[in-house]
């Protein structure tokens, strides 16, 4: 009687699990690694860099061709019909840890564009 029990318990925690939130993701889908381009919110960072002056206006270009570069990519992936496939989420959270730390880079390296408060 115990193991139907936690046989039950066991699928009832199963079937809560959120399959299915992004299309081409089924069982084993880890959001945590990073290359969830929605979760990052890059394009708020760049445009709030530069309206506070922390990025000049050759930093803020290359940052944006670098965030079109990563969206363009992971939407092909989304729209190929057949998954992520594991070498490509490894390209997508390369692509995504590194657009981050540029950001952070530029935004920390003193260069100023125009006025600002600080």
């Amino acid at each position: 009687m115990k193991r139907i029990l936690m046989g039950l318990a066991f699928g009832v925690a199963l079937m809560a699990q959120p399959y299915g939130a992004r299309p081409g993701y089924g069982p084993g889908y880890n959001d945590s690694r990073g290359y969830a381009y929605n979760g990052n919110h890059f394009a708020e960072r760049i445009a709030r860099g530069e309206r506070m002056g922390l990025l000049t206006r050759r930093e803020a270009s290359r940052l944006w061709d670098m965030e079109r570069r990563l969206r363009y990519e992971t939407e092909r992936a989304y729209r190929s019909g057949y998954g992520v496939s594991p070498r490509e989420q490894q390209r997508l959270a390369e692509m995504s840890r590194r657009l981050d730390y540029e950001i952070t880079r530029e935004m920390r390296d003193g260069e100023r564009s125009g006025w600002s408060r600080w």
